[in-house]
């Protein structure tokens, strides 16, 4: 199945307890480090 241009896949995958837009601040920094924004999700 195809994702859709809007979706993104989550970059760290082994890391994720739920949808990657439910994750919190320190998750974040845990998976990519300083981000301001979660490259996981993409805004529609």
């Amino acid at each position: 199945m195809r994702q859709s241009k809007k979706e993104k896949a989550c970059e760290h995958p082994e890391k994720l307890k739920g949808k990657p837009g439910e994750c919190t601040p320190e998750q974040v920094r845990v998976c990519h480090g300083d981000d301001k924004k979660h490259p996981c999700v993409t805004k529609r």
